[in-house]
């Protein structure tokens, strides 16, 4: 061969050594690499393989839409407060509070749907100051109803809708693809189903990790800041609802056992408790079920929200009591995660683990601010409804600070190790939506091993067929196929270990069809060498033309079905989805080695040996 094309040979070699390498571990097995070998990473398995956890959850956007609905009441409100004192005449900056609380009595505005916002005025004449204006500078996708009596409805634009859907559920799928990523598994396959629905499988996944991944995956995390509301109707708003406790008691006595008022001796406001039992576990979820069915019984406006929060009481270190309590607070959060610059576990000076929250130069003002306008008040401290705590603030507090306390009677490995899960969480993102689970399944490994044995079987065998006809039919050629198919092979699965991708069983089928192809590429190759020897051409000669036309059938067949493989790439999932990347890796795999390797062998070979005929079977 001419020295200026010798670097042709010798980079397939060392590709081919590098992959030889990069492989080897996967057949000696797991562990049996030596500890000085510069590869150790292994070839992976697909959930269908090897079994693993399998999660379905669907994103409730409604809810997303509706608290952000719930922002704009409290400014709608402001502006109709304004709007009717304008048409009264009176200057809105010189109003007094008792003024602004009779204007504010003229209506109500309330939040029918997700979407809607319903407008009733006791004055039917005053619905003139909803003008479309008005509407347009409160939001640009509310759209107004047409009026009935004293009422008038402000619905979102549907297509607005849509687009806040398809972006909640896109940021939900990146949250969890960054949280299923945080634990380091192979190819874990995050992928959106339908609208709202998103898959995720992690192969490989057992035992214990089985309950972390889905507690972090599940784990909505929002962080907000909410005020308790001490006003007097505020303080007594369960002890009001007591003949509600008491009906609730009567249906569900089995629920109503658990539950009882309870007055917070530091707020002052009335509480349900349910109890929760000594021990963690069914005892908490069995507290919060019926603490949460007697709420949906009770009517709570959209200005106000109700958390809740596990509570111990300890006597000489020693629990006495476990309870699920309530907090009646103002549903506006002034201060949320959304402006969360870092979020880290430190230490108190007795040695447990806190986590320390810092925010940006916005939500830091917001936090001063809330604080300074709120001093001497309780402020709840929660993660989706629950109260981690309600400190009272005892004055403002600057530098955008705060934490997050885990306490609890337990071992301290636990509580570290829950402190570092919801740092995970918050430093990779909260959900902007609620997070439901539809589907969770756990694969067991017993039937992977038997698909496997089975798969690689099937693989073998078609592979040494294929082998041996070529080598039989097409004579030398068909050697030169042989080497190809197997350089094709090797390529295949390095790349495959490359992109720490899992082999599922139609990946398996994929690299069947990968090798078909490849040996339909050198068959055609071979025929049209057949015919240019036939025609009386050179061995050069032939080789040289019957690659040129059989190429453009090869590029071809090959782009087809490169399109089709990215169309399931990109909206199948699973199994599906492994088959669609080991084709797209065989079909890039087999144009260097059908198409360029086979070309430079048969150079080598006619310049090194000058045949008077080439073997092609002929």
């Amino acid at each position: 061969m001419n020295r200026r094309n010798l670097w042709k040979p010798i980079l397939m070699l060392l590709l081919t050594l590098f992959a030889g390498m990069y492989v080897l571990p996967t057949f000696l097995g797991e562990g049996k690499a030596p500890s000085w070998f510069p590869f150790q990473k292994r070839l992976a398995f697909g959930l269908d393989l090897q079994g693993g956890l399998e999660l379905r959850y669907t994103v409730d956007y409604k809810k997303a839409i509706s608290d952000n609905l719930l922002r704009t009441r409290e400014s709608v409100i402001e502006s109709l407060t304004v709007a009717l004192a304008v048409k009264e005449g009176k200057e809105p900056e010189a109003l007094t509070d008792d003024e602004k609380k009779a204007f504010a009595a003229r209506f109500t505005v309330e939040r029918t749907d997700f979407d809607t916002l319903l407008l009733t005025f006791t004055n039917e004449a005053d619905l003139e100051v909803v003008t479309p204006e008005l509407v347009e500078e409160q939001r640009g996708d509310l759209r107004r109803q047409v009026p009935s009596g004293g009422q008038i409805a402000l619905k979102m634009d549907e297509r607005r809708v849509s687009q806040i859907r398809d972006e909640v559920v896109n940021q939900t799928l990146d949250v969890i693809r960054k949280r299923v990523e945080a634990f380091g598994l192979v190819e874990p396959d995050v992928r959106k189903n339908g609208d709202t629905d998103i898959d995720i499988q992690m192969p490989g996944v057992r035992g214990a990790q089985v309950d972390q991944v889905r507690e972090r995956i599940g784990q909505t995390a929002r962080l907000a800041f909410r005020i308790v509301d001490r006003s007097p109707t505020a303080l007594t708003f369960f002890k009001d609802n007591e003949p509600a406790l008491a009906a609730f008691k009567e249906k569900f006595p089995e629920k109503g056992a658990l539950l009882k008022m309870d007055r917070d001796a530091s707020t002052g406001q009335w509480y349900v408790r349910a109890d929760a039992g000594l021990t963690r576990g069914k005892g908490d979820s069995l507290a919060k079920n019926a603490l949460f069915s007697f709420l949906k019984t009770v009517k709570i406006g959209d200005d106000h929200t109700v958390g809740y929060e596990m509570v111990e009481t300890r006597e000489d270190n020693l629990i006495k009591e476990r309870f699920c309590r309530t907090f009646y607070l103002w549903s506006r959060a002034d201060v949320t995660g959304e402006h969360l610059t870092r979020a880290m576990v430190l230490f108190e000076t007795q040695g447990e683990p806190y986590v320390s929250l810092e925010f940006d130069a916005i939500g830091a003002k917001q936090f001063e601010d809330v604080t300074e306008k709120n001093t001497g008040e309780y402020m709840a401290i929660m993660l989706d409804d629950e109260v981690n705590s309600a400190p009272v603030i005892k004055e403002r507090i600057g530098g955008g600070r705060a934490k997050i306390s885990m306490g609890g009677n337990r071992n301290p490995r636990e509580i570290l190790q829950e402190a570092q899960s919801l740092t995970t969480v918050l430093t990779h993102g909260a959900y902007k939506a609620p997070v439901h689970k539809v589907h969770d399944t756990e694969v067991g490994p017993s039937l992977g091993q038997d698909t496997i044995d089975a798969g690689m079987i099937a693989l073998a065998v078609s592979m040494l067929v294929i082998l041996i006809f070529m080598a039989v039919y097409y004579a030398k050629a068909g050697l030169i196929t042989d080497i190809a198919l197997m350089l094709n092979l090797l390529f295949t699965l390095a790349i495959l270990i490359g992109f720490n991708a899992a082999l599922t069983m139609p990946g398996m089928a994929g690299i069947v069809l990968t090798v078909a192809m490849a040996v339909d590429a050198n068959v055609l190759i071979n025929e049209r060498i057949r015919e240019e020897l036939r025609a009386g051409k050179g061995t050069r000669a032939a080789v040289d033309a019957g690659y040129t036309r059989a190429f453009s059938a090869i590029f071809d067949s090959n782009l087809t079905t490169a399109i089709a493989g990215v169309i399931l790439l990109n909206y199948a999932t699973g199994p599906v989805y492994g088959f669609a990347v080991t084709l797209l890796i065989g079909i890039v795999v087999t144009f260097l080695t059908q198409v360029f390797v086979t070309h430079m062998i048969f150079d080598m070979y006619v310049e090194r040996f000058r045949p008077e005929r080439l073997s092609v079977g002929i």
